[in-house]
Parts: C-alpha cells; sequence; structure tokens
C-alpha cells in the first residue's frame, strides 16, 4: 500500500510539471469579472510558475496575481465603430500571443489548460481549441449587444469550449451550450474582503447610510438613486462607482444630487462603507441589464445589511422577503416605502439585517474556493491538486 500510494504521489508530481493553466481576460479593471477570476487564481489550484494571466496592462484586480503576467493589448473609445476597431485587434493579438505559447509548451511536451474569462476572448478560444488539452469558458454575463455579436461570440463557445462555467442558475438557464459540459459556481466574497464576526447592528441602523456600488452607466439606476436622496434627506446616501473623474462630472452636471448624496470613484476602503450602511441597493434597470449575480448584495449582506436588488436573475436566489426586498428599480416610491419601513423600529431592521448576515455565510471566499478546488479536482483540469 505504502509503495502504490508512493508512486501515485510521484506520477502527479510529473504530471503537474507538464501542465500550464492560462487565465485569459481581456480587460483588467476594478469590475466583477477579473475580481471573481482573481479569486480562481487566488484558490491555487496550480503552481504559480507554470500559471499565466493574459490581460490588458491597466490597473485592476488582476494585479498582483500569483501567476506569471503577460500583458496583452486592449484599448477603449466612446465611439462605437472604434470601440469594435480595438475589441477585434485585441482579438488578434491575444490569438497570436497565446498560440505562441501554446507551441512554445507543445514543442516541450507540456500540456495546456485555458480558462477564458467572460465571452468576449474568443481569439483566445480559437487558439486554445487548436492546442489545449481543455479549453473551460467562465461566463459571468448575459447582456451583450448589438445581438449579432452576442450570437457571434456564442459560437465560438460551443464549438471552442470543453467545459462552462456559469456564476448562477439563472445564468445557466439562460445561456445554455449544447456541446459543453456546464456548471454553476456561485460567487465568493473576495479574499480580502474583512470578515466580520461582531457586526454592530445598533451603529449601523443609528448611521443611516444608504449605500450603493455599481458605475454611472444609466441601465445600473444611479439616478433613481438621486431620487431617493431627494426624497430621504435625513439619510447619507453614498454611491461607490467605478468610473472617470470627467463622467463623474458630467453625471453632476447632468443630474444635480442633493447635498445628502456622496460620489466616490472607486474608494479603496468600500468594505468600511458597507460595514457602516444601514441599507445597499442595486438599482439595476432590468429591461436593459439583468444582473447574473449581484456580489455587490452579497458583500452588503455579509455586513449585516439589507438589500434591495432587481426582482429578476441572479439575486433572486438569495435575496428574498426576509432579508431584502426584491422589486423593479423603477418603483421608486416603493423603495422609499420600504426604506421608511425598515427605518420605523430597530427591531423591524436588525430582523432583517441578522438573516442578510446569516444567508451571505453561504458565499464566502473559503466557500468559493472550495468549491473551485473540487470543481478542478472532479474534471482533472490539473493534475498537480495536492491530495
Amino acid at each position: 500500500m505504502c509503495a502504490k500510494l508512493t508512486t501515485s504521489k510521484k506520477t502527479d508530481m510529473q504530471s503537474s510539471s507538464k501542465t500550464d493553466l492560462y487565465y485569459i481576460h481581456l480587460y483588467n479593471d476594478f469590475s466583477g469579472s477579473p475580481r471573481v477570476l482573481r479569486d480562481a487564481i487566488d484558490s491555487e489550484v496550480h503552481q504559480s510558475q507554470q500559471t499565466y494571466v493574459f490581460t490588458s496592462k491597466h490597473k485592476g484586480f488582476l494585479d498582483g496575481a500569483a501567476a506569471q503576467r503577460v500583458n496583452c493589448f486592449y484599448a477603449r473609445s466612446n465611439n462605437k465603430y472604434l470601440q469594435l476597431f480595438y475589441f477585434l485587434i485585441a482579438q488578434f493579438f491575444i490569438f497570436v500571443k497565446l498560440f505562441s505559447y501554446l507551441v512554445s509548451g507543445a514543442i516541450q511536451g507540456r500540456k495546456a489548460i485555458v480558462i477564458i474569462n467572460t465571452m468576449l476572448p474568443f481569439g483566445a478560444a480559437i487558439a486554445a481549441k487548436l492546442l489545449a488539452r481543455q479549453v473551460i469558458y467562465y461566463v459571468h454575463e448575459t447582456y451583450i449587444t448589438p445581438e449579432s455579436l452576442k450570437l457571434f461570440l456564442r459560437f465560438f463557445i460551443e464549438h471552442c469550449a470543453s467545459h462552462v462555467i456559469f456564476v448562477s442558475k439563472y445564468l445557466a438557464l439562460q445561456e445554455r451550450f449544447i456541446k459543453p459540459h456546464q456548471e454553476v459556481i456561485y460567487n465568493g466574497l473576495r479574499s480580502d474582503f474583512p470578515v466580520i464576526q461582531d457586526v454592530d447592528y445598533r451603529f449601523k441602523f443609528s448611521n443611516k447610510q444608504l449605500f450603493f456600488a455599481g458605475s454611472l452607466k444609466s441601465y445600473k439606476g444611479v439616478d433613481k438613486l438621486v431620487k431617493i436622496a431627494n426624497a430621504l434627506p435625513t439619510f447619507k446616501v453614498v454611491a461607490a462607482v467605478n468610473c472617470t473623474q470627467q463622467e463623474l462630472d458630467g453625471f453632476i452636471s447632468q443630474y444635480k444630487p442633493p447635498s445628502n448624496m456622496h460620489i466616490l470613484i472607486r474608494p479603496k476602503n468600500i468594505h468600511e462603507h458597507f460595514a457602516a450602511s444601514f441599507l445597499v441597493l442595486n438599482l439595476s434597470d432590468v429591461e436593459h441589464c439583468v444582473e447574473t449575480f449581484g456580489l455587490s448584495l452579497i458583500e452588503g449582506m455579509a455586513t449585516g445589511s439589507p438589500v434591495v436588488a432587481p426582482p429578476v436573475g441572479g439575486p433572486t436566489e438569495f435575496v428574498n422577503k426576509y432579508n431584502g426586498l426584491l422589486i423593479n428599480a423603477e418603483r421608486v416610491a416603493k423603495i422609499i416605502e420600504f426604506i421608511n419601513y425598515l427605518n420605523s423600529s430597530e427591531a423591524i431592521w436588525q430582523r432583517f439585517a441578522k438573516q442578510a448576515y446569516l444567508d451571505a455565510q453561504s458565499f464566502t471566499s473559503v466557500q468559493f474556493k472550495i468549491t473551485f478546488k473540487d470543481y478542478a479536482i472532479r474534471h482533472e483540469f490539473i493534475a498537480e491538486l495536492h491530495h
């Protein structure tokens, strides 16, 4: 028995040294999809010297990941035709770069696993289909326009991917494929998000802070947040947004938020705002953007904050009448009514807050990493997993 076990471990180590793991993400920033990919990398399912991250040079969550960074071209533009041109050029460069790495590895007798984050990097999918042992797509989105682009991207997933990971059951139903194996892995709190053992409920109730995390894009509903701030002058309304100063100046000029509303660009202490909040809001317009998961809601719940969330999509899988409110963001008056209801009694608010905190425990960073590792083991992504 001992001899067999030793031989098995030796074989695993030999196999591990001949497998490379590639993570692909087009645009590195501080949004949700690179953040989830960073946590997947941090799950340590592979040796860092044999793990590669292909992404843009921009600052974001993929900075400092335990992998070899390979910078790839990516540029953005407000002109949709120029943006399409940049997008196609990025696909060409990422295809060439990944293909060269895969060819070099194949010459050395190395196998490759390629994990492609979001539907967008079809250039990487083509290269991976030609040379990788497995091609895994990590799908976060369903809202891609125009529809012709989405159909184009789905074609490559259908014909290039061996596996597809979805971030919610809703997304798996909306975007199911025929050929690849498909599975749901719920997002978790990011690994550097502080775990709060003892929530200061009394402070959170008395602090009267409403918190929103997102962007200034119209479908994210920040204009609704301005209406809520105007209607509730005794509340402090804080919005943490992923935008440029120029975009923020334009928003302020157009919507003229009241003095009790504060808009912060990518605050580094975002967890402190969650921890201090009476309520966390997601006001996405369900007619133009369906949340496939809703990570900011989980972050709020993990700090003992009730939540307001869209009534369709991923949030319906963890938000309910006991920890928050599922409602169309267009119904601003009803949202204000719910906030006033919570504010009418600390006992009522605490009932919602404590249930939110309890429900969030299923979405910890530790749980995500366990689930991701289990997925890797079951589907033999990597022979080098430590047993």
